[in-house]
């Protein structure tokens, strides 16, 4: 029998009594976005890893395969993690290149 993701997040979410907003506020969604996950039978272990993480609870005890359904989807997931984090420095050094520029002139 497959597990219904979304709905063991609500149930774990409820029994918790965390409240929708707060939480939504700290995984950095709306709440439209955590009910539309609720209804979802598969997430993406990025998005379990975050609320995870924020609500102190660890989703492979409940579903060992859930978080490793699909190996391909957690290596997509680390080569995103990556391209984001050169994405990210690439800005930081031209806000410092900009900044140095910005000095050289005055």
């Amino acid at each position: 029998m497959e597990i219904h993701m979304g709905q063991l997040l609500e149930k774990v979410i409820r029994k918790k009594g965390l409240n929708i907003s707060k939480l939504a506020k700290a995984i950095g969604v709306d709440r439209r976005s955590v009910y539309n996950w609720f209804t979802e039978a598969q997430l993406k272990p990025g998005v379990l890893e975050r609320i995870a993480e924020v609500i102190g609870h660890d989703f492979s005890s409940d579903v060992p395969k859930a978080i490793i359904k699909n190996p391909e989807l957690i290596e997509n997931d680390k080569e995103l993690r990556d391209d984001e984090y050169w994405k990210d420095k690439y800005i930081d050094l031209l806000e410092r290149y900009s900044d140095l520029l910005k000095k050289a002139k005055s």
